[in-house]
């Protein structure tokens, strides 16, 4: 069966007309081949499929193929930390009344302080929703002095031969966004510390007692950096904690150098290393102050599941 002739007619139109069952088609004669039988237009549209078919095949080989050698962190999804820190800090400053305070640095021998700190922390994929960690820090440290003089909360003063021992439990409930996760990291947050203990004093020779009650919880600026060295394992992080109010600061930051190695396929041990301060800056608070610091060594072992 011949078409009709149609003067705009090209070599695609009998392409199309074949494969509507069309025999023979013809062309202007302007054109450099004016006539194409079946077997030409047949040829034609075959390779045209198979061109076709093939760049099928490769699109699909190369997707599959970037899909299967793009490495998949199990961050990206889910990960668990966990790590544990034996502190021994120095206790030095002052506590009590702003004129008749102990002066812990000079007045009492330094006694020994120890802290485990213990944490655990949960990362997502999720973008909205924060990442969580919590993180107890218990601080006890006990000291003497043969020739102390002062008061804490202001009811007795104490003088001579005095006991003392500061008893803080921290407890930290922290939400925090990544806002750089690769060879530099950078996590940013909101932290609700819960602090239980006290500060209290005894003169050996009446068994006087005087405290001071550190029961408080107050929000705190959550900040956390580190910075991997390129094929080394190693890396260089700093962690804190900071709130400021009035004449009141605390502070608690770390910085630490870190060593990380495969333990098992999917869990990585760290070792850590670093320094540890708290301050307690308190102005006025239940008509006692304090310029205390806790500062000293760490040392610690994590988990990444």
């Amino acid at each position: 069966m011949k078409h009709p002739r149609i003067n705009k007619r090209s070599f695609d139109d009998c392409v199309i007309w074949h494969n509507n069952g069309i025999s023979d088609c013809t062309l202007p004669a302007s054109s450099v081949e004016n006539r194409y039988t079946m077997a030409e237009i047949t040829n034609y549209s075959d390779s045209f499929r198979r061109v076709c078919a093939r760049l099928t095949t490769v699109g699909f080989a190369t997707a599959l193929a970037a899909t299967t050698m793009t490495p998949v962190s199990a961050d990206t999804i889910f990960g668990l930390y966990a790590g544990a820190n034996l502190w021994q800090p120095e206790f030095n400053g002052t506590i009590g009344q702003s004129e008749n305070n102990f002066d812990f640095s000079s007045e009492f021998s330094q006694g020994d302080a120890d802290s485990t700190s213990l944490y655990v922390a949960v990362e997502h994929f999720l973008p909205l929703l924060p990442n969580a960690m919590v993180r107890s820090t218990p601080v006890n440290w006990t000291g003497n002095s043969d020739a102390a003089s002062g008061t804490l909360g202001g009811l007795v003063t104490l003088n001579g031969n005095v006991d003392a021992v500061v008893d803080i439990d921290m407890t930290d409930f922290t939400l925090y966004y990544e806002i750089l996760d690769n060879w530099v990291s950078l996590d940013v947050g909101l932290t609700v510390r819960n602090m239980d203990g006290q500060v209290s004093a005894t003169e050996t020779s009446t068994n006087l007692t005087d405290a001071v009650d550190l029961g408080t919880t107050i929000p705190m600026l959550y900040g956390h950096a580190r910075f991997d060295l390129p094929f080394s394992g190693l890396a260089l992080g700093v962690r804190g904690n900071a709130i400021g109010y009035q004449e009141s600061n605390l502070l608690d930051v770390e910085a630490y150098l870190h060593l990380e190695v495969d333990l098992l396929p999917a869990i990585d041990l760290g070792i850590q290393g670093g320094i540890r301060r708290l301050s307690l800056d308190i102005d006025d608070l239940d008509n006692w102050n304090s310029d205390a610091t806790f500062d000293g060594a760490y040392v610690g072992l994590t988990l990444h599941f």
